[in-house]
Formats: structure tokens, sequence, C-alpha cells
């Protein structure tokens, strides 16, 4: 059985997509004698150039392998879930999307899930669709072709505890736009990264039915190194299909 991530719970349209650390070391040395002089800590950024990171990915592609672990809910019986997934994003190029002449990425996830004694395959792609700026315009994947009904640009830089909107998504069954399947809402936010020299920019997108009605939430993180180099750190995603729930966490 392969487990389908629709676009509602799959990273998107850069909402799809993430960061890479960069550390760099330093040393002194001494001169004659017992000299023991004190070498001068490296200077740590407190500004990350977001945007320059963000393109990155975009004009170089993307690829991550995480560790996932959650948990699945039916009734009042949870099962705990382990697995894989690979994460990639391919390079834009030209496409046209909503009329619109714009750069397009292909972004695929690629796994296994495990729980209650079973074993899934995880796989789902879609076509992202991004402005000059990198920010997300679009998506579509089989049965949800999602347009953007706001944009707002990345940050140029960013520190930790910055937080903002993104962009806003209606999504339909296909291209006509006649049947809206879904709202999305994406915002950010920043913390500081684990090594102290790079930011997490978490992307994070509620997903709404028709009715306004929550139907999940992902949350897509980049480490951001002070050189603007990318990598996707984390994937977290909360969804509820027929009554039975999933939280996932990739890292």
């Amino acid at each position: 059985m392969t487990m389908n991530v629709s676009k509602r719970s799959a990273p998107l349209a850069l909402a799809g997509l993430l960061a890479l650390t960069l550390t760099a070391c330093g040393g002194g040395g001494g001169g004659g004698g017992a000299s023991n002089a004190a070498v001068p800590p490296a200077p740590v950024a407190t500004s990350f150039p977001v945007q320059q990171g963000l393109a990155y990915a975009f004009t170089h592609g993307l690829q991550s392998t995480l560790t996932v672990s959650g948990s699945t809910t039916n009734g009042s019986t949870t099962y705990p879930l382990t697995g894989t997934l690979t994460y990639s994003l391919g390079a834009v190029v030209n496409a046209t999307f909503n009329g619109a002449a714009v750069q397009q990425a292909t972004e695929t996830i690629n796994g296994t899930i495990s729980g209650n004694g079973t074993t899934s395959p995880l796989t789902t792609s879609s076509q992202l669709y991004v402005n000059a700026q990198y920010t997300p315009v679009g998506s579509y994947e089989a049965g949800a072709y999602c347009v953007a009904n706001s944009t707002a640009a990345y940050p140029a830089t960013a520190t930790a505890g910055q937080a903002g909107d993104l962009a806003s998504f209606s999504c339909y069954t296909d291209s006509t736009k006649r049947t809206l399947t879904s709202t999305q809402k994406i915002t950010y936010v920043t913390t500081a990264g684990s090594d102290g020299s790079s930011l997490d920019f978490q992307m994070l997108s509620n997903i709404y039915d028709a009715a306004n009605k929550s139907l999940g939430s992902t949350g897509t993180t980049y480490t951001i190194s002070a050189a603007g180099i990318p990598k996707l750190t984390r994937i977290q995603l909360t969804e509820t299909v027929g009554g039975i729930s999933f939280t996932i966490d990739a890292k």
C-alpha cells in the first residue's frame, strides 16, 4: 500500500524547502617563549541571508534524508510510526502557471513508514511555481491545483525571533478552478540554529477545507548558514483522513 501525502500535508511551494548548516572553526598560533595568548572567538552572525538561502535552494536543487517518528490514531487506538524519507527539490526551469510566466521546480518525497507491524511506501511528487524572487505563487499535483491569493517576499535577512506572513492559497481540483477543495495560509518563524552559527527558518502551512474546517498543518524547516547555504532539516505534519489522524516528525 502506498501512502500518498497530499499537497495539504506536503511541504508547499517552498513552502517547500529548506536548509543547511555551515560551521566554521579557526585557530591561532603563538610565537617564541611561553605565550598563552587567548585566541578571540570567531564572530557569530546575528543576521542571516534568508532570501539568498531560499534562492540557492531553487537554483541549485536540494536533497535531504530524514528519520521519521510519529504516531497514528484510529478511535481510541494509537500506534507509533517510524521510517525514513528522502526529500528532493529540483532546480527551477522557466514555465507558465495560471496564465503567467513563472519558474517551476519539481518536489518529491520518497520513503517508508512502519506502524502496527506494517511497512508502507511513502511517496509524493508535485510541481512548485515561484516568481522571480522565488516566492511561492502556486503548486500542482493530481487533484490539487493551488493558486496564491496573496504573497509577501521572503525577508532579505532575518534574526532569531522573527515571524510573518508569506502567502495564502486557494486549491482546486484542476486548472479550471471551478471546484474549491481547500485553502492554505503560509507563515514563517525563525529560531537560532542548534550550532549557534545558523538560523532555522520554519515555514508553517495551515490547511482548511472549503467550509474552513482545519485539515492539518505542515512545518518545513530550513537551516540557513551565514553564507546563505540552506539545508532541509525537518518536516513536521499533522493530518486527519477518514477519521484517522497522523502525526509525523522527520529530522
